[in-house]
């Protein structure tokens, strides 16, 4: 058990230790001073002064011995047993610290280090009625010791003699005047007792003190509002909106009071006053957004709330970065994408040293297929961070996607040698060089990459269903090409793109039946708008016989988009060119 100024009281003692001998000295009578002389004194004291030497060593069972020492040699040392009982009540030898404690206690009655130690050992042994009065008489001797009064006190509140504990803050109040420390505490028991005028009036004594301090107001109201008194909270809530209209954090009592009492419009309005309020703090709205973050996953119709208040933010704090990528996160999270990815950008333009908002705005160009605006983008992020390796997959995306796939494998490759340990981002980096060599026909360099990526990560999809369908586009290895496809349809069964690599392969062995079944089932999965899957089904009816309904497949696939010179052949002369 340790009270408010123990430790203090033991530091003191440890640096008042070297001199307790020559004050247990200077305050013993006559007859006892003249116990120890000539040899025998000086022995005693070289003894004593080993003894603390060991103890601020931290050697206390060395020390312990050494007094023990020393009071074999003067029995009557208050210096040695008080030594001794601080070493005893510091190692939790409770019983053998308040013995020698109350020892040097007796011995010299005025010494307070002594008396301190003594109230301190029976605190720490459970008799607190003993430290207690140990504590009124050393008071008595040095009442303007305001320390001793808390001392006490908390020494009675661990032995839930509240009623005492008041009166001593009571005397602490009359010493020092009206404190914080000391109303709180007062209060904090009043509410223990269900004194709840009390406690009240101890808050509204620090009003009076302190009429700006918005906090003591708030705890006053919350205190009404605990006691199911929501006439008094809103009455306190309103003196505080007098004392200063304008300040936010009453909008915010009020928001939070109203939502208690379960007025959720008014609630709302008030957190709506505050969020208007550029002297709130923009931190404090920030976590607000954030719970809102969280409720409105389960409760969706707050959404518009929370969105309004992110407009308020920018609106409030257009220069702060984190106000603009607040109210991104929620219009991504509401797939408001190209929304979210102006209030990004706007982030970026007042801090663009946040890596995290480079990477989602990143994610959101390649979600919006905008691959001018990826590799732009990403070359600038670059610039910033040269080495977070996933940037130069997204610039190597970029490049693939605008057909410049020299540059693609330039950068794709610098970017594997940043990456050690992240094996999936590894699996796709591997697998975007393997798509880039394979546009420069390299299918050498091709089949290598997309092997590594799929060491890395064996259940890529995408590079299972890729690798497979350009294995069967050159008729090559199409057993490995067939198992890989399927790993890929089980992975993701309803993948109509993963579907027709399947069909292509069971076309290319040959499997027109089982081919025609996995295109119908493509097409019923979206396939309808795609002019490759729709092609491949028209040249599956032309291996089957049915030739008009190839040629009408062949045409749908040229309206979607196909404007190949071969398709064009196919339709016109009504026969598969391979």
């Amino acid at each position: 058990m340790h009270f408010k100024f123990t430790y203090i009281i033991l530091l003191a003692l440890l640096l008042h230790a070297c001199s307790s001998l020559r004050k247990e000295v200077s305050t013993k009578s006559n007859e006892e001073s003249k116990v120890l002389v000539g040899q025998d004194l000086i022995r005693f004291q070289k003894l004593f002064y080993n003894a603390n030497r060991e103890k601020v060593l931290g050697n206390l069972d060395k020390a312990a011995n050494l007094f023990e020492s020393c009071i074999r040699k003067d029995p009557g040392s208050a210096a040695a047993m008080y030594e001794l009982g601080g070493i005893y009540v510091r190692t939790g030898k409770l019983k053998e610290g308040v013995y020698f404690a109350k020892q040097a206690a007796e011995i010299d009655r005025k010494n307070v280090w002594y008396q301190l130690l003594l109230a301190d050992a029976y605190a720490q042994s459970g008799k607190y009625d003993k430290s207690i009065k140990t504590y009124q008489e050393i008071i008595k001797l040095h009442p303007e010791k305001i320390e001793l009064y808390y001392e006490m006190s908390s020494i009675m509140l661990t032995a839930k003699q509240f009623t005492e504990a008041i009166e001593v803050y009571n005397q602490i109040e009359e010493i020092i005047g009206v404190a914080e420390d000391v109303s709180l505490q007062k209060e904090m028991i009043y509410i223990k007792l269900n004194k709840i005028d009390k406690a009240a009036l101890e808050l509204e004594k620090l009003i009076a003190k302190n009429p700006k301090e918005v906090r003591f107001y708030g705890m006053l109201a919350e205190l009404y509002q605990a006691n199911n008194m929501p006439e008094k909270a809103l009455e306190t809530y309103e003196r505080l909106k007098a004392e200063d209209p304008d300040d936010p954090h009453i909008h915010l009592s009020l928001s939070n009071y109203y939502r208690s009492i379960g007025d959720r419009e008014k609630s709302y309005s008030e957190l709506k006053l505050a969020f208007s309020n550029e002297r709130l703090d923009i931190n404090k709205k920030i976590n607000i957004l954030l719970s809102y973050y969280s409720i409105t996953q389960s409760f969706p119709e707050l959404t518009d709330q929370a969105l309004t208040l992110c407009k308020l933010l920018v609106k409030t704090h257009p220069e702060e970065a984190k106000s603009h990528s607040m109210y991104g996160d929620f219009l991504y999270r509401e797939n408001l994408i190209a929304e979210s990815r102006e209030e990004y950008r706007a982030a970026l333009k007042l801090d663009a040293n946040r890596f995290a908002i480079w990477q989602q705005l990143l994610q959101i160009n390649s979600q919006l297929n905008d691959y001018d605006a990826l590799l732009e983008e990403s070359a600038k992020a670059l610039e910033l961070f040269p080495n977070q390796s996933i940037l130069y997959l997204y610039n190597g995306i970029a490049n693939i996607q605008r057909k410049t796939f020299d540059d693609a494998i330039e950068v794709l490759q610098k970017g594997i040698e940043l990456t050690t340990e992240n094996r999936i981002l590894l699996s796709n980096f591997y697998s975007s060089l393997g798509d880039s060599y394979h546009s420069n026909k390299d299918t050498i360099k091709s089949d290598k990459a997309y092997d590594k990526a799929l060491e890395f990560d064996p259940v890529n999809k995408y590079v299972l269903n890729n690798y497979s369908y350009y294995l069967s586009q050159r008729g090559t290895d199409l057993e490995r090409a067939k198992n890989m496809s399927e790993s890929a349809n089980k992975l993701d069964p309803d993948n109509s793109s993963f579907q027709d690599t399947y069909a292509w392969i069971l076309y290319k062995s040959k499997q027109y039946e089982e081919a025609k079944k996995w295109l119908e089932k493509a097409l019923e999965g979206g396939g309808k708008e795609r002019s490759a899957i729709l092609e491949h089904y028209g040249d599956v009816l032309f291996k089957l016989g049915e030739v008009d309904n190839a040629v009408e497949y062949w045409k749908k696939a040229k309206e979607h988009g196909n404007k190949s010179d071969k398709l064009e052949k196919k339709i016109a002369d009504r026969f598969l060119y391979e």
